[in-house]
């Protein structure tokens, strides 16, 4: 019996991290996509914002992805508004620095992504308050 027990968890994690990757892959509508990287270790954290709320950690190493938050319908609604105002959807902006920042929409499998980092680049003023707003959310 006790030799059992750990391929079963390994069953269950392997079963779950796979469904989490299926579900995003299945994913259709459209998502906010933002995140950091550079620095020292070149590590870029990327995460995506799905229409009914979900934040998630796309794991670059691995692929695997993990929810790390989740917001309510007012949250979203708010957030997904305000990614309307910033005009990312127009904006030609790339500018990364050694340590960069990058948010961009996502739908039918295109980007519009703008990155910024670079301190002789000012980003545009919504687009960072947009920025704050997605971090502070994955950080509560």
């Amino acid at each position: 019996m006790k030799q059992l027990i750990l391929p079963f968890l390994f069953l269950i994690l392997f079963t779950s991290s796979c469904a989490t990757q299926k579900m995003l892959d299945q994913y259709s509508g459209t998502s906010i996509v933002f995140g950091d990287g550079g620095g020292f270790t070149g590590l870029v954290n990327e995460y995506k914002l799905t229409t009914d709320g979900r934040i998630i950690l796309l794991k670059n190493m691995t692929g695997d992805t993990v929810t790390v938050a989740t917001l309510n319908k007012k949250a979203t609604a708010n957030i997904y508004s305000k990614l309307k105002e910033s005009g990312i959807d127009t904006l030609s902006f790339n500018h990364p620095g050694n340590k960069y920042y990058f948010i961009g929409k996502e739908k039918n499998n295109k980007t519009a992504k703008i990155v910024w980092g670079n301190r002789d680049y000012a980003v545009p003023q919504p687009v960072e308050d947009l920025y704050t707003l997605l971090i502070s959310n994955i950080n509560n």
